[in-house]
């Protein structure tokens, strides 16, 4: 019964979001602006940048982890690609915030200002430009924007 409930909260949600992206006619990159930088211990082999979300207030994004397993498709991520492969990379996410909700279940934000840290060892014999990908979605209180993907050329 719980997890028909769950099944049913989460599609009223995906719903919802659908609607409101629709009405607003705009995605979370409208209330969230993406950075990144180069850390000064940045070699030829072994990049370490800082990935800046600066989110307008009002709004939050889910954290990673988000905690709720329903809500995994929507958690902030950051991935590394050359010429559309995946790349390994070590990802420090900041702790989130816990959301108590009785409907949805607990799940986990973030809000302001996040910086979350990257650390990629360049392959030896890669000469394409790596591309940052990150990838999440903003809320208020009342709603939800449609997600957003930011693809930034690593420094």
């Amino acid at each position: 019964m719980k997890q028909s409930m769950l099944f049913l909260c989460a599609l009223l949600i995906s719903f919802q979001i659908s609607i409101d992206a629709n009405a607003q006619g705009s995605d979370s990159s409208k209330v969230v602006k993406v950075e990144i930088n180069k850390e000064p211990s940045t070699t030829a082999e072994e990049k370490f940048v800082v990935i800046t979300l600066s989110v307008e207030p009002g709004y939050h994004l889910y954290a990673n982890p988000v905690v709720n397993p329903d809500l995994a498709s929507v958690q902030t991520s950051v991935s590394i690609k050359a010429e559309g492969k995946s790349i390994p990379a070590k990802v420090e996410y900041p702790a989130g915030k816990l959301v108590k909700d009785d409907i949805v279940g607990d799940y986990s934000t973030y809000e302001g200002t996040i910086k979350i840290k990257l650390r990629v060892a360049v392959p030896r014999n890669e000469t394409s430009p790596l591309d940052v990908v990150v990838k999440y979605q903003a809320c208020s209180k009342k709603s939800c924007l449609a997600p957003a993907v930011a693809t930034l050329k690593l420094p």
